[in-house]
This record gives C-alpha cells, structure tokens and sequence, in this order.
C-alpha cells in the first residue's frame, strides 16, 4: 500500500493546483458516515490497487485547541468508487458536490487573468486621458492662435506670408493640395501661431482682414508634418490628424 502514500501536509482548503481533490473528511460528511469508517474504506481500496490516496493534515472540526485530524485526499474518478462501496444511494450528493466545485473554480480568475484583466483596464485609462490630453492640446493651441491673431497691422511684416502664399509655396516644396495644406495649418496642434491680422486695403474688401504666419515657422510646421506621414502607396500617405489619404511629393526649393 506504500506506492498509494504520498506524505503531505495542506490547509483546509483540499483543492489541489490542477486537480480537484476530496478529503475522506468531506466524503463522510456528504454521506452522513463516521471518518474513521470512510479511512479504513479508502485503505481497503487502495490495497486492493482500485484507487490511489494522499495523507494529509487539516485542522480538527471540532473547536478551538482540538488536535490536526489526518485526512486522506483522493481524486475525482476515485472517489466515485469510495462512495459506491460506502453508500451507493448518496452518488447523486457525490455529483452536486464535483459540479458545485467545478462551477466555482470557472468562476475565479487565474493569476495570470486577472493581471490581464488589470494591465486592460490601466491601459483603457491611459489611452482614454491621452485622447482627453490631445484634444485639450489642440484647443489650447487654437485658443492661442485666436488670442494672438487679435492683432491688426497696416501691411504684412517682412518674411510673414498669408495662407495664399503658404498654399503656394508649400506645394512647390512638399507637393500637397491646398486641402492637405488648410488641414494642416487648422487640425494639428503644432500648427505655426498667426504673426498678425493684416488690414485689407482694396477697397473693395471693405475693411476686412486676413491671418499672416511667420514664413520659417510654417516651414518648421510642414517638416515635422511630412517626417510623421505614413505611406500607404507609393505615392499617398496618411497622417494621425488628417482624415483620409493624401498625396505627399518632395520637390525641393521654395
């Protein structure tokens, strides 16, 4: 009978890392029998070589300062049998009783799990403030531009250029549309703060003004835009603040 025993000591808890387990003192309490008579049950059929038993040790039952009680711990396959040679008509007890601790273990996460679970849902957070941080970002910066075009100038400064002569000039270096190009100058965050609003002196205009950027700060605004660019095809790209493809051509030279 010594190839059944495998010395142990456990907890009160008896279910084993990757096998269930019953202790002969949770068997003789589903069947309503003394533990000594269950024991003795579980040593006839393990020498017998039916089924395979583990000793262990849990705490007695029976109150404070009583003494470890030595239990035997056998599978689920074995102790159907145990039970059968017992009290056949308690099977069904048996069954509810697997079941229920079936129903209990799909219910607990593993380690493993739950730490996924946790690592989801830092992540979920992070990308949700980043979102909220990006969009405050680029009102803050359109906020900014809006304050300092307040401005109105006579004529336009020196090395200052409107978005007329942006479109102009940015296509000739980069190659995009002037879609591509008001995109740029309005969606990103980094998009150039205006120098001014210029009094329109036809006069037809009636008095009506127009944005002016600093001419290297736009040229600052469209390098970083291209280096972000994303090529799709050989010659269309994409961009995180630009909706859809558009195409993308260095030409060099202003």
């Amino acid at each position: 009978m010594n190839d059944y025993f495998a010395p142990a000591i456990a907890t009160e808890n008896t279910m084993s890392v990757g096998m269930r387990r019953i202790s002969s003192r949770e068997i003789c309490d589903l069947l309503d029998a003394r533990h000594d008579s269950v024991k003795r049950t579980i040593e006839r059929l393990a020498d017998k070589e039916l089924i395979r038993f583990t000793p262990s040790v849990e705490t007695s039952h029976d109150g404070p300062g009583s003494r470890p009680v030595e239990v035997y711990l056998v599978n689920e396959r074995d102790s159907y049998v145990v039970v059968a040679q017992l009290s056949p008509e308690f099977t069904a007890r048996l069954v509810d009783y697997w079941q229920e601790q079936k129903n209990q273990q799909a219910q607990i996460p593993t380690t493993a799990e739950a730490f996924a679970q946790a690592f989801r849902m830092l992540a979920d957070a992070e990308q949700r403030e980043a979102s909220r941080e990006q969009r405050l970002n680029m009102i803050d910066a359109k906020v900014e531009r809006i304050e300092t075009a307040q401005t109105v100038l006579s004529a336009r400064p020196a090395n200052s250029e409107s978005i007329v002569h942006i479109r102009s000039r940015i296509w000739r270096l980069f190659g995009l549309s002037d879609a591509t190009i008001d995109a740029v100058m309005r969606q990103t965050p980094y998009a150039p703060r205006p120098a001014g609003m210029v009094r329109n002196e036809h006069a037809e205009a009636e008095g009506a003004t127009y944005a002016v950027y600093w001419q290297k700060d736009v040229t600052a605004t469209f390098e970083r835009f291209t280096e972000e660019c994303v090529p799709v095809t050989k010659h269309f790209y994409t961009h995180p603040y630009i909706e859809g493809r558009f195409k993308l051509a260095r030409k060099g030279g202003a």
